[in-house]
């Protein structure tokens, strides 16, 4: 079967943008964040300046895409903790995600960009403007919970078990999913 050039087009820069990721990834590993020069992004990624820009304005736009594209795979994952019933499984599916992609969320985390990564859980929780205000509180309220619970056991390598924080945020998070 071929590829239209829009197909093709399009599965390029799906290429070129995922070679951007990992690699600011990898280099986020071996130096700071602030040291990574566009240049050197673009060497390790194997792409071009040009391609680079075609997709982003900058590299903390970059550092944007990487936590929301973390952050929409969890919930398409595990889906939504505000519906009906958010019950442990939920958690336990959290965080056995969690553990999967914890070479993104530690990276982040470790260059400081906690708050960005607080701010896209933020986007996802308040993303239906019909809530009401208070509820609008509410889910701020468990996502600042659940995001330092996150940080916290990311950060002390995932010491204590996933069963054991799935029942912890069950326990003390739920009232603010209902």
């Amino acid at each position: 079967m071929t590829l239209s050039i829009n197909e093709h087009n399009k599965k390029h820069n799906r290429i070129v943008c995922e070679s951007l990721r990992e690699a600011l990834i990898i280099l986020m590993n071996e130096k700071n964040y602030y040291k990574i020069s566009i240049c050197e992004l673009c060497e390790k990624a194997g792409v071009s300046r040009m391609a680079f820009y075609n997709n982003y304005e900058s590299k903390d736009n970059l550092l944007r895409q990487i936590i929301y594209f973390q952050t929409n795979l969890l919930i398409e994952r595990i889906g939504s903790p505000f519906r009906e019933k958010t019950n442990v499984e939920w958690y336990v599916k959290m965080f056995e995600c969690i553990k999967e992609n914890n070479i993104y969320l530690k990276t982040i985390f470790n260059a400081d960009f906690k708050f960005e990564y607080l701010s896209a859980i933020n986007d996802l929780v308040l993303h239906d403007g019909s809530i009401s205000s208070t509820d609008k509180y509410l889910r701020l309220m468990w996502a600042g919970g659940v995001v330092n619970t996150i940080i916290y056991w990311v950060e002390s390598n995932m010491n204590d078990s996933i069963i054991e924080m799935a029942n912890f945020c069950y326990n003390n998070l739920s009232v603010w999913t209902k």
